[in-house]
Formats: structure tokens, sequence, C-alpha cells
């Protein structure tokens, strides 16, 4: 009998005493170990799936000493590579089912070391699916593609902002962004019959040419609001440029069945005169990927150490791990 050790830090009590217990672990008891399933249905585009192998903790070897260190930008190529040789199911039975009705086998690509179909996602497709591979339970999942929701470009303007020097904890400066960003006012039409969720992108662009002749465009997908739709008390911290309690992902709570209408503000590119532009997508999601999202946010700026609490990444795959989500969305692009 293995037994892992837990240390709770309690917050200050008049005691200043600590917690410690300990739980019981019986590695051959609990299922940890099992079938991965990563996959968006995304609408108008062929779907595809990564299927691979979960690891429990105390199996992850290859993990350990040397390669857990090692800081020399060859730590991402061996995490692929490990990937690729020991958590890749390339071998498993992948299919689909669409609204009861329709029948699809799934077929293994070398090249991009995913499962390939010949299904084109559409908003309403109630799609099933499920994975079956030698020693791991029957993997399964079914979800709701939404459909699409609309937004609307009520207005947009440039506006002075300066680019100050900041480089603190969860925000990086924004090297390739000018003094001026645009202030940009939408609209979400969002329908009464049920409730929606929703992620925001906001995405900046400028095309810039290398002194070598080659073409490249400049973006990025920070932006700001401080509409209450954005508001997220549980993201605390900033995190790679974002803001502290600041989240792209949220629901209708706040406007269901009806137009609600808010203000963002992204930074414009260094680039080409003329070339600037914003691209804007409100992406309706599934329940499901919205929990999933929300998770990770969180999980991003919790320190994994022994003194925090365990953030669990929600998964909505039945007898395995990771996520089968649905998207679909509307697209506008802003030229400035």
């Amino acid at each position: 009998m293995k037994k892992l050790k837990f240390i709770y830090i309690l917050p200050l009590l008049l005691s200043m005493a600590g917690c410690e217990k300990i739980i019981e672990f019986d590695q051959g008891n609990i299922l940890i170990d099992g079938i991965t399933i990563n996959a968006l249905a995304v609408s108008d585009t062929v779907f595809t799936a990564s299927i691979s192998k979960a690891f429990p903790f105390y199996s992850m070897k290859a993990l350990e000493g040397d390669v857990f260190w090692i800081y020399d930008g060859s730590l991402e190529g061996q995490y692929e590579q490990l990937y690729k040789d020991s958590a890749l199911i390339k071998d498993a039975i992948v299919q689909l089912s669409i609204n009861d009705t329709q029948q699809y086998k799934m077929t293994y690509d070398s090249d991009t070391y995913t499962y390939k179909s010949t299904y084109i996602p559409k908003g309403g497709d109630r799609l099933m699916m499920s994975v079956e591979s030698i020693d791991f339970p029957i993997a399964k999942s079914e979800i709701q593609i939404p459909h699409s929701q609309k937004i609307e470009i009520i207005s947009y303007e440039k506006a002075y902002s300066p680019n100050n020097d900041r480089i603190v904890e969860g925000d990086m400066f924004d090297y390739m962004g000018q003094d001026t960003i645009a202030r940009i006012t939408l609209k979400i039409y969002d329908p009464a019959q049920s409730q929606n969720f929703y992620r925001l992108k906001v995405r900046g662009y400028a095309l810039s040419y290398y002194d070598n002749g080659d073409l490249a465009y400049m973006h990025n997908d920070i932006y700001t609001s401080e509409d209450a739709i954005f508001k997220d008390v549980q993201l605390d911290k900033g995190y790679r440029g974002w803001p502290a309690y600041f989240s792209n992902v949220f629901s209708d709570q706040l406007f269901n069945g009806k137009e609600y209408e808010f203000t963002v503000e992204s930074r414009l590119r260094k680039g080409d005169p003329g070339t600037n532009h914003v691209v804007v997508e409100l992406q309706s999601i599934t329940k499901e990927l919205y929990y999933y999202l929300k998770s990770t946010m969180l999980y991003r700026i919790i320190p994994q150490d022994a003194y925090t609490e365990p953030i669990m990444i929600y998964s909505n795959i039945e007898n395995g791990w990771g996520i089968l989500g649905g998207v679909n969305t509307d697209r506008h692009v802003i030229l400035l």
C-alpha cells in the first residue's frame, strides 16, 4: 500500500498551527491511466481528434531527472518526442455517430498525428464519439454543436494610449504594440430559448516586411474591457499580458435572451501603414468547452506545489480524459 502525503496550509489562526493529513492511496485500485481525447467540432471544418494515453504521475519516469530540468531550447522538443513515442495511440478504433443516423470511422494520419474523418460539423448536430484501444476501457463522449450567435460592430475609433514599459508578474511589455488602441463597441444578440456560452476573440493585425523581404503578420490576441461580462474573480493574477480578473470566456448569465452592448480595446500593431486591422470572432461554445477553458485558465495561474490545493481540469470523457467540445463562429474584420 502506497501513501500520498498532502499538507494543507491553513489561514492564520490564533494557534498558528498547521494541519497534516495522511491519505491512503492504493495504486492498484485507482484508475488513472486511460484514453485521452482532445477534439473540437468546429463548424464548416473537417472534424479531427487527438487520441493519446493518459499516464498516472507515478509512472511518468520519462519526465524525471535531467529531462525535467533542461532549459536550453530542447525541452519542448523532448516533450514532443515523448508524446509521439509513448503517448500517441495510433491503432485505436474511433467512431462517430451524428444525430443517431450518420456513422463515420476516423482513420489515423501520421503526418498530423491525429485521427481524421470526412464529417463536417454544423450547428445543431448531436455528435457521439467512441474510442476503443487494447488494455483501456472504451472512452466515450457526446455533445451538441451550438448554433452561431450574432455579434454586430456598432462603432470603432482609434485613440492615443501610451504603451508603457511594464514587466511584472503575469504582464509582459508589448514590444510590437503602438501607442494607439482601437476602441470597438459591439453588440451580442443572445437567444432566450437556452443558456449560451461564448468565447470572444479580438485579434489585432498589421503587415510587416523584414529586411530580407520576407512578409509577416504582426498579431496579438490580448484585449481589455471594463464590462462586467469579462469579470472573473477567481483569476486574481494576470497571465502573459492578460490582466487579472479578466476572462474572454463567459456565459449569457447577465443578458440571457437580450441584446447586449459593450466596448473592448485592442492595441494596434506596428507594421506597414494602412495594414492595421482587427478580427472580431464571437465563438458560441458548448457548456463542456466553457468549463474546460475556465478550469485551464485557473490552473495556469495557480502554483502547482505542495502548498496549494490541486486544480482539476474539467473533462467530459466517460472512462477517459480530455475534452470534446463544439464551436460555431460569427467573424468580422475591421480595417483601421
